[in-house]
């Protein structure tokens, strides 16, 4: 019954997505094992990690769990008012969603939930949605819910250096955030991973296409390495789609007040009236995690889009070499069009007096050398001729 669940409920989520992103990028985002379970890496509230396979419906169970508040406050006013808290604004919200009891909070958490994999996602878009004590973190190649006692990363195939520096990170804000929720330790631990993964991919590429194109200015072009520059100038597009995506992300989630005081699950949860008026605490830790990660996807999008410009002006030096090759070719074809003109001319004339007919010249002394001597002299003047004439009107490049 949870499995059929998984692809209802109408209510739009409240979402903050980036622009439109690329293929993934560097690994294939693939958590399904071969039992037709998911892969996940827990972490605890002690940033202790565990390797699990899970199914949906246990995710969902997990996830769940964690967004019920006590039963009574459930049939309270204020769960219904925190329903609606939890939402977006921005958002028109539909009731009724669920006709067996269903809250819109549970329907929308089932929708979320599964927009995180790949066979229920119409779109690889990143995006930060919040909902009723959850964070559904998707960007590839990292997609996790965060609780408020607990995080759920969907481990994709061939990211075992990813999951390396997710463990690190998670183990050094155990140590260095004791003092802060768990949700802000997960986020931050995520956002570090993300950034370093950014940065460690782009001083991967960086060296090889930096090389493949300073060989394209200082040597010959041919058709393998134009196909490369090709590639490289795909490999970049993608990969500043993928980080830009993200940027995006934060500066939608940084400009919007009401997401920002969500994402206090584990406050949110010890008081659950200050749903109903989310601006009453301060969301200067919030702000100060979302800018502080900001600018390292910032800095690396800027140094991506440099490479992008150096690629675009290898390209339009490529191009006029390849133009300016072509001229040159022009311009001996040009050469040789006369030349063959002239040649032409002189045969026709030497075809005159060869016919079988008399003309009376047969036996006339010296018409032989002269005729001759004429034809080279009017060959290379008008040759020459020709060539000045180009070259005065900008035809003949030199």
């Amino acid at each position: 019954m949870a499995n059929n669940n998984l692809g209802e409920g109408s209510a739009e989520p409240s979402e903050v997505s980036g622009a439109n992103s690329p293929r993934h990028f560097f690994c294939r985002f693939d958590p399904v094992t071969k039992k037709d379970k998911l892969l996940m890496l827990l972490f605890d509230s002690k940033c202790n990690s565990t390797l699990n396979e899970m199914s949906r419906l246990d995710v969902l169970r997990v996830t769940q769990d964690a967004a019920r508040f006590q039963r009574e406050t459930e049939r309270s006013p204020l769960f219904g008012k925190s329903c609606q808290a939890t939402g977006s604004s921005r958002q028109s919200r539909q009731s009724g969603a669920a006709d067996s009891g269903t809250s819109v909070c549970d329907v929308q958490v089932r929708v979320n939930y599964s927009r995180m994999e790949n066979a229920f996602s119409t779109t690889n878009e990143p995006s930060v949605v919040i909902r009723k004590q959850a964070i559904f973190f998707s960007a590839d190649p990292l997609r996790a819910i965060v609780l408020r006692d607990l995080c759920l990363v969907y481990v994709p195939d061939g990211a075992d250096s990813l999951l390396s520096m997710l463990k690190h990170d998670f183990a050094s804000n155990a140590c260095d955030g004791a003092g802060s929720p768990f949700e802000f330790r997960a986020l931050e631990a995520l956002l570090t991973t993300l950034a370093r993964y950014f940065r460690a991919q782009y001083d991967q590429i960086y060296p090889v296409i930096a090389a493949e194109l300073e060989h394209l200015v200082r040597g010959n072009v041919d058709l393998r390495e134009l196909e490369r520059l090709r590639e490289f100038k795909n490999t970049m597009n993608e990969f500043e789609a993928q980080v830009e995506g993200v940027r995006r992300v934060l500066m939608d989630l940084l400009d919007n007040e009401e997401d920002l005081r969500l994402l206090y699950l584990t406050k949110l949860y010890q008081d659950p009236s200050l749903l109903g008026n989310l601006f009453s605490f301060d969301s200067e830790e919030a702000e100060v995690l979302i800018e502080n990660y900001l600018q390292d996807i910032f800095s690396t999008r800027t140094t991506a889009e440099l490479l992008q410009h150096r690629i675009s002006n290898t390209e339009s030096l490529v191009t006029l070499k390849l133009d300016s090759k072509r001229n040159y070719l022009l311009a001996v074809q040009l050469v040789f069009s006369l030349v063959l003109i002239n040649i032409a001319v002189g045969t026709l004339v030497t075809g005159i007096f060869g016919m079988n007919l008399f003309s009376g010249v047969e036996n006339a002394a010296h018409w032989f050398w002269a005729v001759g001597i004429a034809i080279v002299i009017f060959f290379a003047l008008a040759t020459g001729s020709g060539i000045v004439h180009f070259t005065k009107k900008g035809v003949m490049l030199t």
